[in-house]
């Protein structure tokens, strides 16, 4: 959503149309099954287009060919692994293939993880570029009052992450809370029923038109709109967000949601990536830790908890360096002026 706000922004026309996870794309409930009904005889400058979530059926990504110049593909996970990740995951061992395979169709792709765009920059054949996380510019917040003195994790606890928040070094210090702050509310079911309303229509053979699309979307954004808000909000229960260990080799997006909701992030350094390492600078915006070392994250959590005039300084740049660099409509208008022309921002310089 934020993405599609930004492109406006940017004076771009969009026509967005939403995947429903765990459909193909020619499921008759999935929004994607009326694509070509929906715009019978459209051609679009470029389209965007998730790679690795979505399901789609044979025929669907040769069409998408046909109706713009310019495909770009978002990939928002990495797409190697170590060997122990393959062990407790196997169903990653087929990401890459599935994604160089839906790749053939694109002839631009942003990557998540830094060294998959490197790579596939070396091997040619298509365009590949970097993109680190953003956030809507509207939602980078001042810093509220602390009213926990513990950092906190939301994130699901694959991995080695329990062994993390059980750790004695770690002992009050790290929690995982309960539940976000959006599920005390409504929003998550009201999310849930949008889809399942839209799903059983469109089965029961609803003659869909764009008015259908457009009102669903209306609802779809004004209900994320409001969780992600209460998603900062939780983002801001404790003294600093924490990030980590993740299978995904890069700065997820609770860095920079945690630097938007107002709070010090700590972060593990991500092993290999050194462009990421580098978007941020280890205590001046936020706080590294080594990711083998709990006890580097302890005290990391206490500098936190101890010294206000670091919390003011983190804080501070953390504010002034998503505005000025990590902003959605920045890294659209980014995204866009490659497309145009070839050249690739260097995020670390901004």
């Amino acid at each position: 959503m934020g993405i599609e706000h930004a492109l406006r922004q940017s004076g771009v026309e969009v026509c967005s149309i939403a995947s429903m996870f765990g459909l193909s794309s020619d499921a008759p409930g999935n929004w994607l099954s009326r694509i070509k009904s929906l715009y019978q005889g459209r051609q679009f400058d470029q389209v965007w287009i998730e790679l690795v979530h979505t399901s789609y059926d044979d025929g669907f990504l040769s069409w998408i060919e046909t109706l713009a110049p310019v495909r770009l593909g978002f990939v928002m996970e990495s797409l190697q692994y170590e060997p122990h990740v393959y062990e407790m995951s196997p169903h990653l061992k087929t990401r890459k293939e599935q994604v160089v395979k839906r790749l053939k169709h694109m002839t631009h792709v942003l990557l998540a993880d830094e060294q998959d765009a490197t790579d596939l920059n070396l091997q040619g054949g298509i365009n590949a570029m970097w993109w680190p996380q953003t956030v809507p510019a509207a939602s980078i917040q001042a810093p509220p009052p602390v009213e926990n003195s513990y950092a906190v994790f939301y994130g699901a606890l694959y991995g080695n992450r329990q062994g993390w928040l059980t750790h004695p070094a770690l002992a009050g210090l790290l929690v995982q809370p309960g539940p976000s702050l959006e599920y005390q509310t409504s929003c998550p079911e009201f999310f849930d029923r949008l889809q399942q309303i839209a799903t059983l229509a469109l089965n029961e053979g609803l003659q869909a038109r764009l008015y259908h699309l457009n009102r669903y979307l209306s609802i779809l954004r004004s209900v994320r709109e409001q969780i992600f808000s209460l998603w900062l909000g939780s983002l801001q229960q404790g003294s600093a967000v924490v990030n980590l260990p993740s299978f995904f080799q890069g700065f997820p997006g609770r860095v920079y949601e945690g630097m938007a909701a107002g709070r010090p992030v700590i972060s593990c350094t991500v092993p290999g990536r050194p462009r990421t390492n580098a978007l941020f600078t280890d205590g001046e915006d936020i706080l590294l830790y080594d990711p083998n070392s709990p006890e580097h994250l302890a005290e990391q959590i206490r500098r936190v908890q101890t010294d206000a005039a670091l919390v003011q300084r983190l804080t501070s740049n953390a504010t002034r360096k998503m505005q000025r660099s990590h902003t959605a409509e920045i890294r659209v208008s980014q995204i866009l002026r490659w497309l145009d022309d070839g050249v690739e921002t260097d995020f670390t310089a901004v």
